[in-house]
C-alpha cells in the first residue's frame, strides 16, 4: 500500500501532511501545546512507555512524542480505544479500563487507516514488538498505609483531593472542581468518554452544583475517578499525586 504525503521539519519536530488522511507529527521535545483530539504514542529510548489522548502532561522524560491528528471520518475517542487494543496485541497491555463497542463498519475504517499510517509511525521509532518487561499490564495493590494519604488531582481544569480507602473505594472529597468541557467528536457529538462521565455525574447530581462537588462521594476505581473529574483520556494512576509528588502508580505498582 502506497500513501503520498508532503511535509516539513525543524529542529524539534517533523510534520507529515497526509491530505484528507490527517497528519503525523514527530516531536523530539515535549510539545507545549497539543490538540485535544490527537492520539499520542510516547517513546523513551526506543521503548513505548505510554499512550494518551489529547495530553502529554505526565511524560516529561520521554525522548519522542508521536502525534496522530485524525481525519474527519475518524472519531478520536473510538480510534484511541482501537489503538490501545491494537498495541495490546503486540504485548504492550496498554488497553483502557472501560469497554467500548465499535461497529464493524467503523472497525473496517479504523483498520484501513491504521494500515496506512503505521509504517510512518514505525519509521519514527514505534516498535510493534514489545520488550519482555512490558508484556504484563501493571498491577496495583491497595495499601492500608496509604488510606489516609490525600492524593491530589490537577488536570484538564479539574482539581480534587482523593483518598483510596479500600480496594474498590475511592473517596472524592467535597470541594472538588470538575472539568466543565465535555469532550466532543469532530461532528460535535458527545464522545464515548463524555457520555460515561456525564452518566457518572448524573448518578451524583444531588452532590453537584456548577461542576463543584458539595459532598464527599465514593467511586469504585481509579478509572471512574478520572472519568468523573475530567472525562478520562489519560492514565489516571499518574494523575493522583501524594503530597511528596509521587504518583499513585509509583506508590502501589506491583514490581
Amino acid at each position: 500500500m502506497t500513501t503520498s504525503f508532503t511535509g516539513d521539519f525543524s529542529d524539534d519536530k517533523v510534520t507529515i501532511q497526509l491530505g484528507d488522511k490527517g497528519q503525523i507529527i514527530c516531536y523530539m521535545e515535549k510539545p507545549e501545546i497539543v490538540n485535544d483530539e490527537s492520539a499520542f504514542f510516547i517513546i523513551k529510548d526506543q521503548e513505548l512507555i505510554g499512550m494518551s489522548l489529547g495530553s502529554v502532561d505526565n511524560f516529561d522524560r520521554a525522548t519522542r512524542y508521536l502525534e496522530i491528528r485524525m481525519p474527519e471520518n475518524i472519531i478520536p475517542t473510538d480510534f484511541f480505544y482501537f489503538l490501545t487494543k491494537e498495541m495490546d496485541q503486540f504485548g504492550y497491555n496498554l488497553a483502557v479500563d472501560y469497554k467500548l463497542k465499535i461497529s464493524q463498519a467503523s472497525l473496517k475504517v479504523y483498520q484501513t487507516y491504521w494500515d496506512q499510517i503505521s509504517p510512518l509511525l514505525a519509521a519514527f521509532g514505534l516498535r510493534f514488538v514489545a520488550p519482555k518487561k512490558s508484556r504484563q499490564k501493571p498491577r496495583h495493590k491497595f495499601l492500608k498505609s496509604l488510606a489516609e494519604v490525600p492524593f491530589t488531582v490537577d488536570y484538564q481544569g479539574s482539581h480534587a483531593t482523593v483518598y483510596w480507602v479500600k480496594n474498590n473505594e475511592f473517596v472524592v472529597k467535597a470541594g472538588a472542581k470538575l472539568n466543565e468541557k465535555v469532550p466532543l467528536t469532530k461532528a460535535d457529538l458527545i464522545s464515548f468518554a463524555g457520555k460515561f462521565g456525564l452518566r457518572l455525574r448524573q448518578e451524583h447530581e444531588k452532590q453537584l452544583k456548577n461542576d463543584v462537588l458539595l459532598e464527599d462521594i465514593t467511586l469504585r476505581s481509579v478509572n471512574e475517578v478520572g472519568t468523573f473529574l475530567y472525562f478520562a483520556g489519560t492514565n489516571s494512576w499518574l494523575q493522583l499525586k501524594a503530597p511528596d509528588g509521587k504518583t499513585l502508580h509509583e506508590l502501589t505498582v506491583v514490581k
